[in-house]
């Protein structure tokens, strides 16, 4: 099995020497231990949780207790995370999914996915978001912390046939994840190339908006208007930057994640809450969406 090389924590403490303290990584995992439910926390990822968190340590110890209760509860997007499985073998032919090589001269890595089959039939968001995951967690790994995040979905070749598909439960898991759990700064979500019927999967997934997610969410009717936040040179070729063509950054990317198959299959055998251990009152999926 080979693994996922996660970036150095050396590299990172020089890189936000000052602000990523060694002390503080320490503390929270001295926390972490005193959690008897939670599994074993390596410090490169106490740093992403730190960091991301802006170094606030209770916002850390949340996202921590969020980020592994959501991924052993939540079945819906971490129920099927097998590279080998026939759906999301599916989904990597439904979904181009890439990471640009280039940061923002803020130092945020851009991400851009793009529903690339139109065949409603093959379409699962579940099995589609979990890939998508699966990328992001390698990336994660790997680079360790970085200024900032952000995602641009292209929604040239989403049809109207693909709206009863958006299942509302499946938004709500995703919208939770990312705003509670994820340990990244997200700085800007892109939806661009609009749909005619954005408005309809608005109405589904504003409730579940936090207004911090809000105030970095855009809507772009074409690809041009996102060129005042995100230059275009950051972009594939075909979409007039400099970086290679969208499917070569997909092949190299779905390449390098499919040689962890395994890893991330183990990963999240050995990355998941004992409930039978916890001190404190269990967390169901009811108290985690904050209705109990």
């Amino acid at each position: 099995m080979k693994s996922v090389q996660f970036a150095s924590v050396e590299e990172q403490y020089r890189k936000y020497d000052g602000q990523l303290r060694a002390s503080d990584v320490q503390r929270l995992g001295d926390w972490a231990n005193t959690q008897p439910h939670l599994p074993p926390i390596t410090e490169p990822e106490l740093m992403l949780f730190l960091h991301s968190n802006y170094y606030d340590m209770e916002a850390a110890q949340s996202t921590i207790e969020n980020y592994y209760t959501f991924r052993t509860s939540c079945k819906n997007l971490f129920g099927n995370r097998d590279l080998e499985k026939p759906a999301i073998q599916t989904a990597m032919g439904v979904l181009d999914f890439i990471m640009l090589p280039d940061l923002t001269t803020e130092g945020y890595r851009v991400m851009m996915a793009k529903i690339v089959d139109p065949d409603a039939s093959k379409f699962s968001l579940s099995s589609i978001l979990t890939l998508a995951g699966m990328f992001i967690d390698v990336t994660l790994w790997e680079e360790g912390c970085i200024n900032g995040s952000i995602l641009i979905i292209d929604m040239n070749g989403i049809h109207l046939s693909h709206l009863p598909k958006l299942g509302i439960f499946t938004l709500k898991d995703l919208l939770y994840y990312v705003q509670e759990c994820l340990p990244v700064r997200l700085k800007g979500l892109y939806l661009v190339n609009l749909v005619p019927f954005i408005d309809r999967i608005m109405a589904m997934i504003r409730p579940f908006m936090k207004k911090e997610l809000l105030e970095i969410f855009h809507l772009h009717t074409n690809i041009d208007l996102m060129f005042n936040d995100i230059p275009q040179r950051l972009l594939p070729a075909d979409y007039g930057g400099n970086a290679k063509p969208r499917k070569v950054l997909r092949d190299e990317l779905y390449d390098h994640v499919m040689e962890y198959a395994d890893f991330l299959a183990k990963y999240d055998l050995i990355k998941r809450v004992d409930e039978s251990k916890r001190i404190a009152k269990p967390r169901t999926m009811s108290n985690l969406f904050g209705l109990l």
